[in-house]
């Protein structure tokens, strides 16, 4: 895939306060990426920079090889769908797709037509002359991408446009997304805070903290391999802990040592401090004194499809966090083991932010 969007640098403050520093970013042509963070990382206004709703204070902005950043929001070849909606409650559905063909100025048969066909996209056929306070959340949703798709963009901007749903529906509107992205071969750039919805709809997902890109990847990538304690904390369930290299296939973590494939391509030489992470779901529940360690069943939650334990380590250093599809009871003693495959190594954190994610042991 060709790149189409490039961020060289960015920075940008709002009083005294740096919200970007220093980011750069690829987008590539028909690519769903999916800026992830909590809330004040920088990710809206990464996407309103794209957009063209804020300048930059350093950096450039790129679209399909041409320098935009001083080009105004409505001579970029994007859409923007917003949390809101920002639909026009005084005019009915189809009067809503057609704002933007009318402003400029195209044919009422043209708009007509383009209207049916955003409508029959988003599978809300008919419904060009109810009321915008007629429809559900997330019709509303529907049709502020119907108004959207029907300029034709090759960019998709989407800042939470799901936030305001339930979960159901927002799930379900999670797949029509991705059909939408596969039919109009369209580029998105979708903004959340919910680690779920980025891995289920994104082809590369990028997180951010304190204004910087923590780390990008499939979301594969993102899950499995993260750079650092900030990423494995935030992107799911984790049990992260201070670690040392003894050599480079093995790792002492609470006094025990473990075996690990992750130590030479990630570069941490023998006697380097490191943080350690391994998924609860990653944790085999043995019989006791059967595992790599053991420990005492302290709590038990039953999450829908599996069961979430916490796990005092016999020496009460440590709490491990287990999700197990089998049932096991408060105050039971057993030994769990952990493949090599599932250890993963991630370099000490250098922010404040990422070493308030740590597990104090």
């Amino acid at each position: 895939m060709s790149e189409l969007i490039r961020l060289e640098h960015i920075v940008k403050s709002f009083d005294d306060t740096v919200v970007l520093n220093g980011i750069d970013l690829s987008v590539a042509e028909n690519e769903f990426v999916t800026l992830l963070g909590p809330s004040g990382c920088g990710k809206t206004t990464t996407l309103r920079i794209i957009g063209g709703f804020e300048k930059p204070d350093e950096g450039r902005v790129y679209f399909d090889g041409k320098d935009i950043t001083d080009l105004p929001a409505n001579q970029r070849h994007l859409n923007t769908v917003f949390q809101n909606y920002a639909l026009f409650p005084h005019m009915s559905v189809g009067e809503n797709i057609a704002f933007g063909l009318r402003v400029k100025n195209k044919s009422e048969q043209y708009i007509k037509d383009k209207i049916k066909y955003a409508l029959k996209l988003v599978n809300l056929d008919g419904f060009e002359n109810r009321k915008i306070d007629q429809m559900s959340g997330g019709q509303q949703q529907r049709i502020a991408m119907a108004r959207a798709i029907v300029n034709e963009p090759r960019v998709l901007l989407l800042d939470e446009p799901l936030g305001a749903l339930d979960l159901k529906l927002r799930q379900e509107m999670q797949y029509e997304l991705v059909r939408l992205k596969k039919e109009l071969g369209i580029t998105f750039l979708y903004i959340t805070h919910d680690q779920e919805e980025a891995l289920t709809m994104s082809d590369k997902v990028v997180v951010m903290n304190e204004g910087y890109i923590q780390q990008e990847g499939t979301p594969e990538q993102i899950y499995d391999e993260p750079v650092n304690a900030f990423v494995a904390d935030f992107i799911g369930d984790s049990n992260i802990l201070p670690g040392q290299m003894v050599d480079e296939k093995v790792v002492r973590i609470n006094g025990i040592d473990y075996p690990c494939i992750d130590g030479t391509e990630q570069g941490f030489p023998p006697r380097r401090k490191v943080d350690v992470v391994i998924r609860p779901e990653d944790i085999d529940i043995m019989p006791y004194g059967q595992g790599q360690f053991n420990g005492t069943i302290i709590s038990k939650l039953f999450i829908g499809v599996h069961y979430e334990m916490l796990v005092q380590s016999e020496n009460g250093k440590v709490e491990w966090l287990l999700q197990n599809y089998d049932q096991h009871e408060v105050g039971e003693k057993i030994g769990m083991k952990v493949d090599p495959e599932n250890i993963q190594i991630m370099h000490k954190p250098k922010s404040e932010a990422e070493s308030a994610m740590e597990i104090d042991i």
